[in-house]
């Protein structure tokens, strides 16, 4: 009986504990969101909006919000006065709900100059000369690491959405851990994280936040460079990022991978990509 009972309240805990567990990772709070909608981002379905601060949660910025809605990418356009519902997990963050308040001007339509003067980095061709420091304040470019192939990502260690810079480190974390249990790629692969924020992340603080996901800096480093040349890749991947309040960044995403020649193999827009995903497209051009 005594061995009944204990078999009993163990399957109870359990179940106690899965239930727990459940509700932890399926728990979402909801916030009321206002504000102008300042650019929408189809191929990374997201909506850039200007916003009001959002009381106990974030204060006022401009930030990309995820839609898994897509019909709400059609809906409105920049300088539309928005409401809507942003909800969010444990690990991520999306518009439930979105109504248009208030109409905006049309969106200026870039000219075929304008395009070419955006100077976009294309695949198979390689990346410009930049001078990076790490988090050891040693002076480092992206040309030293030919014969390797790279995977590159944009953080900034104050980030605080689940679904940016964390998941984009998160995943950094993952991939160096499986590119190490592959003895066939020893020394030839390496990863960069680099900051849009070089006025706060020195070299010393870098190197704390790769420490907090277990970074091996022998295979993966944390860079920062001068605004301009900041300025210069971001333009490149046409990638988006503008300082707001409080040390916040309202920013994209990009991830980059360059072959061993040093040429652009790909530009993976947003945070859709798998840590397994990439591992495999690392493994696949470090073994030709």
């Amino acid at each position: 009986m005594r061995h009944r009972t204990l078999c009993v309240l163990l399957v109870l805990l359990i179940a106690g504990c899965v239930k727990k567990q459940e509700n932890e990772t399926t728990e979402i709070k909801t916030f009321p969101l206002k504000g102008e909608v300042v650019r929408v981002l189809p191929d990374e379905n997201r909506i850039m909006i200007a916003h009001g601060e959002i009381p106990n949660y974030m204060k006022a910025m401009t930030m990309p919000f995820k839609v898994k809605d897509t019909t709400f990418l059609t809906l409105v356009h920049p300088g539309d006065s928005v409401l809507a519902t942003l909800a969010v997990s444990r690990t991520e963050s999306w518009l439930a709900t979105i109504s248009v308040l208030g109409t905006g001007t049309p969106p200026q339509v870039l000219t075929g100059n304008e395009i070419l003067l955006k100077k976009l980095f294309r695949e198979g061709e390689p990346l410009p000369g930049v001078e990076f420091i790490n988090q050891d304040n040693k002076k480092t470019h992206l040309n030293e690491f030919k014969g390797k192939v790279l995977a590159l990502t944009f953080i900034y260690t104050r980030c605080p959405l689940p679904d940016f810079c964390i998941r984009m480190s998160n995943n950094f974390a993952k991939i160096q851990r499986l590119l190490k249990k592959d003895a066939s790629l020893d020394g030839k692969w390496h990863l960069f994280s680099v900051t849009f924020d070089p006025g706060f992340d020195r070299p010393k603080i870098l190197r704390g936040y790769g420490k907090s996901y277990d970074a091996d800096f022998s295979d993966w480093d944390f860079l920062v460079t001068e605004k301009k040349s900041l300025e210069k890749i971001a333009d490149g991947f046409d990638l988006t990022y503008e300082p707001d309040q409080g040390g916040l960044i309202a920013h994209t995403l990009r991830t980059v991978l360059i072959d061993k020649n040093g040429n652009l193999v790909a530009i993976l827009k947003g945070n859709d990509w798998t840590p397994d995903n990439v591992t495999s497209r690392i493994r696949d051009l470090a073994h030709k």
